[in-house]
């Protein structure tokens, strides 16, 4: 269930200003349907997290697979955007974030500058 983890991740970074905008909500309840690993359960779950801030631990990040790391970084980035601005809150977010993902700097540089 590595798509409820992520939708995690994806949701805390959405709430970071404690507050969900539309956007944010959308885009993360697209990935949810869109999640073919996810049981009953975990699909309601997952669409609880439109809901109410979620507690994340970003430590969570150190069990997914490198190349789910990376779409979390750039996911990440992106759905902090939808509301058409980044706050102190979600900067701070994404920093601790990008300490736990243990992605090289290139890489994060890369993804940073696609997004």
């Amino acid at each position: 269930m590595e798509s409820l983890q992520i939708a995690r991740i994806w949701a805390a970074a959405a709430w970071a200003d404690d507050k969900l905008h539309p956007r944010e909500a959308e885009a993360l309840r697209r990935f949810i349907e869109a999640s073919s690993d996810l049981d009953a359960e975990g699909r309601q779950a997952a669409l609880a997290l439109l809901d109410r801030k979620p507690a994340v631990e970003l430590a969570e990040v150190e069990r997914l697979h490198p190349d789910a790391r990376q779409g979390v970084l750039r996911a990440a980035l992106g759905i902090v955007k939808l509301d058409g601005k980044v706050t102190p809150d979600e900067e701070d977010w994404l920093a601790r974030l990008r300490a736990q993902l243990g992605l090289d700097q290139t890489t994060v540089a890369k993804i940073q500058t696609e997004s």
